[in-house]
């Protein structure tokens, strides 16, 4: 029996079996490679998702930082309006109220920042700190205007007091035919720095006690700075006259100790300052 046919089909069979069998491992092997590839992004993606939200984690802190600084400061210098004698009840009250109206915003910015869930709004929020809220640039340096001048009216009404007694000293020493002339001199100049030091203090917080935020206006804006820049030149003013008023108190009180008691003493000192 001639078997070679059966031979040949056999190999034939082989021959077209070889492709099918190297097909399907090809077809296995890509399976596998598309897998890799499927897992491999799917990491990357989470990956790329955990930086993100670390990084926006990172901005809502930073935020939460600035602003609560702000809201802090803003809270000290409202102790210092409290604190405040000299100025009028309502601009104290209108200052006490800007600050709450300024706290208020910031803390509502704040929880808005923190629940921000996509970049774009978060990044805007965050400008808006500085961008949108002039009203704390301006709020802020009104204050320590007006502090400053409080202290500075203080402080020559307790310097009008002393001057008073030493003018009683002085009265009395020229009543025991002491030469009190310098004496006087240095009396008298001393009301004058104290009415200037007053007049220059109030003119400080009149100034800008009517100033309102820009809003982004420039005008506005470079009128804002032109009175609060007047403002601190006032009370540059203030500091040399009470200065000055200072000096005028050590000539008299070492003028009158030179002379020796003459009437009903007095309790002198120069040690009043202002900083």
């Amino acid at each position: 029996m001639n078997r070679l046919p059966y031979i040949l089909a056999a190999s034939l069979g082989l021959v077209v079996l070889a492709p099918v069998v190297a097909s399907a491992q090809t077809g296995a092997a890509n399976v596998g490679v598309s897998a890799e590839v499927r897992t491999t992004a799917a990491s990357t993606s989470v990956k790329a998702s955990a930086a993100a939200t670390a990084a926006m984690d990172k901005k809502k802190d930073r935020a939460h930082q600035e602003l609560q600084r702000r809201v802090d400061a803003l809270a000290s210098i409202n102790a210092r309006v409290q604190a405040m004698q000299q100025v009028t009840p309502s601009f104290k009250q209108s200052l006490a109220n800007a600050i709450q109206t300024q706290t208020s915003a910031f803390q509502a910015l704040d929880a808005k920042i923190q629940a921000d869930t996509d970049e774009a709004t978060l990044k805007a929020d965050v400008q808006s700190i500085t961008q949108s809220y002039r009203v704390y640039a301006l709020v802020v340096p009104q204050i320590h205007i007006a502090a400053a001048a409080d202290r500075a009216v203080s402080i020559s009404t307790m310097m009008q007091t002393l001057g008073n007694k030493l003018a009683a000293r002085i009265q009395a020493a020229a009543d025991a035919g002491a030469d009190v002339t310098a004496l006087q001199t240095a009396l008298n100049d001393l009301a004058t720095k104290i009415s200037n030091a007053n007049t220059q203090a109030q003119a400080s917080v009149s100034s800008t006690a009517s100033l309102t935020p820009d809003t982004g206006d420039s005008a506005q804006m470079a009128a804002n700075t032109a009175a609060l820049k007047a403002a601190r030149a006032n009370l540059k003013t203030v500091e040399a006259d009470l200065k000055a008023a200072r000096a005028d108190i050590n000539v008299i009180v070492k003028g009158l100790a030179k002379i020796g008691p003459v009437g009903a003493n007095a309790t002198a000192s120069s040690t009043t300052s202002v900083q």
